[in-house]
């Protein structure tokens, strides 16, 4: 009985049934919608942040604790409407230039084939592979211009077209994400009778909140807790010291 060839190994292992084969899993995963996290942690962080050191300012110029609960939500509202428009366009804007890039990318394709095969060349052969190697690579990929074009975007000009994000998506969450961060300091101005307890309280609560955002994205990131969130701490901190001390300087001025 003659063994078998290569090529009957192969038919025999191509007709496995695909579940009884070996399946690989990522023993390290990634970390999922990375972009979204990205974005609630921002809106967050400058929701907290930017009311915390407002309201601290203002509770150092005016002594009306009812002013300061009128200034609080009208900064936490327009601050809200504010990220909401600026997620909206900044995501749109990275849209458009992405479709900008593909449009003059095929239209070089259409116009420079050999130039743009060169390019492509270049780059495998910088990741090591040989001229050979390269060369049917290409061959492969530029048979289909679709393929070609995510090919340079990605390795020319480090672009794919899923890492694009909806629009409405990013603005959303960057707008509702800043409206709970900015409800954070508020919260304190509206239940407390009282200015001083109102702001120790607020800067307080905003400080500890600041804390542990910061401790969960330097998690995410890789980072030791305690220094990630210490340096939000620190940051939040220094924001509202330093608008505290103008609002006070106002009411003497």
């Amino acid at each position: 009985m003659e063994p078998p060839t290569e090529e009957t190994k192969k038919t025999a292992a191509n007709t496995v049934p695909k579940d009884n084969r070996a399946k690989i899993v990522e023993k390290h995963k990634h970390i999922p919608a990375r972009g979204m996290i990205s974005n609630l942690a921002l809106g967050l962080t400058d929701g907290v942040v930017t009311n915390v050191a407002f309201l601290a300012g203002f509770a150092g110029a005016i002594s009306s604790l009812e002013f300061i609960r009128i200034a609080g939500i009208a900064s936490m509202l327009a601050g809200t409407v504010a990220m909401f428009f600026g997620g909206l366009n900044s995501a749109r804007s990275e849209e458009d230039l992405f479709r900008e890039d593909a449009r003059r990318e095929m239209s070089e394709i259409e116009s420079e084939p050999e130039e743009e095969k060169q390019e492509l060349k270049n780059f495998y052969l910088s990741k090591g592979l040989t001229t050979e190697e390269s060369e049917i690579v290409i061959r492969r990929i530029t048979k289909d211009k679709r393929k070609w074009l995510d090919d340079l975007l990605m390795h020319e000009l480090h672009l794919h077209k899923e890492e694009l994000e909806n629009p409405l998506k990013v603005a959303g969450v960057i707008g509702v994400a800043f409206l709970i961060g900015a409800l954070v300091p508020l919260c304190s101005y509206l239940f407390f009778a009282e200015k001083s307890p109102a702001i120790e309280f607020s800067v307080l609560s905003s400080l500890i909140f600041l804390f542990l955002l910061g401790g969960w994205k330097g998690r995410l990131s890789g980072r030791k807790f305690l220094r990630a969130g210490f340096e939000m701490f620190l940051f939040g901190a220094a924001a509202s010291a330093i608008l505290f001390l103008i609002g006070s300087l106002l009411v003497f001025a």
